[in-house]
């Protein structure tokens, strides 16, 4: 129902604000993808948020339709409309680095449509060079000048503004796990489905760009209801970049405010559930580097590094602290194939020590949790190969390594296979 509310409230902005003569875009998007496990070991019986030692399978499907307008010369207006449908490995959880970034924390084996995102830009030419800036699913072409500032309002993706990387981000036509379309540890604002309302400024200086954002936190950690008060519980986002000509580097910092479980409140207790704990008006943050770098025309290589501190539960992400990621990315023009790619990744996360005691204690957080913790870094290994059918159709073979499932040597590894079909006009 807010979906639609939200539907029936956006178009009449936009044909109240729209010039006559001005421009509307269109795209729809389709990806299907499913994974498969094997059994792997376990030295105990699975907890309550383990990934299922058993073989199992997934699959989701999200269909996407993205409408945009122009609102006279520098102003656009963007909405997206999914549905979806799934079942997740294990419940979505046992692991911090997810094997599926369009499997969203509430997906169930029925389909699902809402408003994803619902948003305006405007834009301001300060002077430089002339620049042209492609269209792509959140954007129309326009011509702009290389020092030029922008303001989005609306329902967003955080991960549309912030964190991007050409060769490893949420894409349908990358890496799989989502400790590669961002740093694991970066516990950024969203609800269950990965959006939220909120307000982003930009400012692009030639090869600097600085960019700055206050959001909506859900009302409860990884829930789908936003919290109104965005006035005392939101997040804070600054990202700065410097680019050159074959690449880029950006420096992202964040702070989320929101009522949050602390792990030292449970200090000689076993059998808690974070979920129904407490919950008291908590920070937390934390900052982190992301590099991509082109090695040849058609090679490129990516890292991320990142720390998030504090005793408390995540947010509204996956349950990581700290995270390092780096790969290369060929594309196929290497191999006489141009519409062809090859990834290859490795991620590890790692917990601070509040919230180790508590997992070790034989409690539960709020995705993982085995009822017994034997620490260790949890890692992944990733690679693709996507074969282009044509332009904008893909398929996309997948295989995940994972050592220490949920932090846990006690258990694992664990080998996850997935295909992923994508298309999209």
């Amino acid at each position: 129902m807010k979906s639609i509310l939200t539907l029936l409230l956006f178009l009449p902005a936009l044909a109240l604000a729209a010039d006559p003569a001005s421009d509307w875009a269109w795209h729809a998007d389709e990806t299907l993808i499913g994974q498969e496990h094997g059994s792997f070991y376990s030295s105990r019986p699975d907890g309550a948020n383990s990934f299922l030692s058993h073989s199992e399978r997934s699959y989701s499907s999200v269909t996407g339709i993205d409408l945009g307008h122009a609102l006279g010369p520098e102003a656009e207006a963007w909405m997206r409309v999914e549905t979806i449908r799934g079942i997740p490995l294990s419940d979505a959880g046992g692991l911090a680095a997810l094997t599926n970034n369009d499997m969203q924390r509430i997906m169930e084996n029925r389909f699902v449509s809402y408003v994803a995102l619902a948003f305006v830009t405007k834009y301001w030419s300060l002077g430089g060079d002339g620049v042209r800036l492609d269209a792509d699913s959140t954007r129309l072409a326009r011509d702009t000048s290389s020092r030029r500032a922008s303001l989005t309002v609306g329902k967003v993706d955080v991960l549309d503004l912030f964190d991007d990387n050409a060769y490893a981000h949420k894409s349908d036509d990358q890496f799989l796990n989502w400790c590669f379309m961002t740093s694991c540890a970066y516990d950024f604002a969203a609800d269950a489905r990965g959006y939220t309302w909120g307000i982003d400024e930009a400012l692009d200086w030639d090869e600097w760009s600085t960019r700055a954002g206050w959001f909506a936190m859900p009302r409860l950690p990884n829930q789908l209801e936003i919290d109104g008060s965005i006035g005392q519980h939101f997040g804070v986002n600054w990202e700065l970049e410097r680019r050159w000509v074959s690449g880029a580097l950006k420096f992202l910092a964040y702070q989320g405010r929101m009522k949050l479980s602390e792990y030292t409140q449970f200090a000689g207790q076993s059998g808690v559930f974070v979920q129904n704990a407490p919950k008291v008006d908590t920070k937390r943050g934390g900052a982190g580097l992301n590099l991509q770098q082109a090695l040849s025309p058609d090679i490129g290589f990516f890292a991320r590094l990142f720390w998030t501190g504090g005793h408390s539960e995540s947010m509204a992400f996956t349950e990581a602290d700290r995270s390092q990621s780096a790969g290369v990315v060929f594309e196929g023009n290497l191999w006489g194939r141009v519409l062809d790619g090859i990834g290859m990744g490795y991620a590890r996360n790692e917990i601070g020590q509040a919230r180790q005691n508590f997992l070790a204690a034989g409690n539960y957080d709020l995705f993982i949790g085995d009822g017994f913790l034997v620490y260790a870094p949890e890692s992944v290994l990733e690679t693709y190969y996507k074969i282009g059918i044509m332009k904008e159709v893909h398929l996309t073979l997948d295989w995940q390594h994972i050592d220490n499932p949920a932090y846990n040597q006690g258990r694992g590894p664990v080998s996850v296979y997935g295909v992923r079909f994508h298309m999209e006009i």
